[in-house]
């Protein structure tokens, strides 16, 4: 199975088990930074998360919070039905990002600084030998 098939295996899972009760949206501390979120009906927003799952638009609150999303886990927390809402975040995103060839709907983020910070942090753990092989 490539990962693109694991993405939309557990995408329908997930998607088909969530009952878009927004638990997981009232949990969540990023939804005051997410524009339009705070005064959107959290199950509203849940659905349109549930949407993008299901490979269609979502809606502007629900693209807004997957964009949003700092990987905190409170909704996984949250989720009465014991789903891993965190994972649905996650792979909303992929989806929202075009990432199964699909269009982007929320900007990729760029980091300029993630190699840099990996070297830094490699050398911390890495000999001279190793840092001149790999870095």
């Amino acid at each position: 199975m490539s990962l693109a098939d694991h993405i939309r295996a557990e995408s329908a899972r997930l998607a088909a088990a969530c009952t878009t009760c927004g638990e997981c949206v009232r949990a969540c501390p990023m939804t005051p930074y997410a524009a339009g979120v705070d005064a959107a009906d959290p199950r509203a927003v849940a659905a349109g998360m549930v949407d993008v799952l299901r490979d269609g638009p979502g809606t502007l609150e629900a693209l807004a919070w997957i964009a949003a999303c700092c990987r905190s886990a409170l909704c996984t927390a949250a989720c009465p039905e014991g789903l891993d809402a965190a994972v649905m975040l996650r792979l909303a995103g992929f989806r929202a990002r075009g990432a199964l060839n699909g269009q982007p709907r929320i900007p990729v983020k760029e980091d300029t600084q993630f190699s840099p910070r990996v070297k830094a942090f490699a050398r911390l753990t890495m000999t001279e030998e190793e840092q001149a092989q790999w870095l």
